[in-house]
């Protein structure tokens, strides 16, 4: 969605929340758990035409310690 394209349904109605002002807003709600207390800020985009949503890591090294932390899947 990145992009501008909605994987789902093709619409090109892409919205992006990555200049939204507060990534960590009330008890950490635009975050994922990294580890112990650090969170990773997320960028997310939402097809207008049919609702689906992505998230992405926002910042690089949050990408990296994730990468360092959490379990590859297979």
């Amino acid at each position: 969605m990145r992009k501008g394209v909605c994987p789902k349904c093709q619409s090109r109605e892409i919205y992006g929340g990555t200049k939204v002002g507060m990534k960590s807003g009330w008890n950490n709600s635009n975050t994922i758990p990294v580890t112990g207390l650090k969170t990773a800020a997320l960028d997310n985009y939402v097809c207008g035409a049919c609702g689906y949503v992505e998230s992405y890591v926002a910042k690089e090294k949050d990408l990296t310690a994730i990468r360092k932390r959490w379990e590859l899947v297979f």
